[in-house]
């Protein structure tokens, strides 16, 4: 399993990166719906100060209202389409760097256990080189 973790943090960090352009990409769109939604209420900003000033004006805005309000309902849907689809991704990109790390802790862990088994062994085996060489010296008298 230590050979694949290393393979399988690769694929994890790949797969993050990609969550993170997707995320970059609804990020752009949904701010681009966002404004689109509030150059639409600016505009019906303008043109109802514009018809509180100018008769003629008022009388169109009559007419402009509803097609207005109805033109508005598909820009904020996409904005809010949008807005969720931006929440999700980024939960998609707490989840792969959640899995990434997940990987990475793993490897440590691995690794350690390698390195304290490494360790012992060499401790191991310099207990026994002492032991060897002890014998072979043969008794001391004191």
């Amino acid at each position: 399993m230590r050979r694949g973790l290393p393979l399988l943090i690769r694929l994890a960090q790949q797969s993050a990166d990609e969550v993170r352009g997707d995320l970059a990409r609804v990020a752009r769109a949904s701010a681009a719906a966002a404004r689109a939604v509030d150059e639409h209420d600016a505009t019906a900003a303008s043109e109802a100060s514009r018809a509180l000033s100018d008769p003629d004006a008022l009388a169109a805005m009559a007419t402009w209202v509803p097609h207005a309000a109805r033109s508005r309902a598909p820009l904020q849907h996409r904005a809010a389409e949008l807005d969720r689809s931006e929440s999700a991704t980024r939960e998609l990109l707490r989840d792969a760097i959640a899995r990434t790390k997940r990987l990475e802790l793993a490897l440590d862990a691995i690794q350690a256990a390698h390195r304290q088994d490494a360790t012992r062994r060499a401790s191991q085996q310099a207990d026994e080189n002492e032991l060897t060489r002890r014998a072979s010296v043969g008794p001391t008298d004191a």
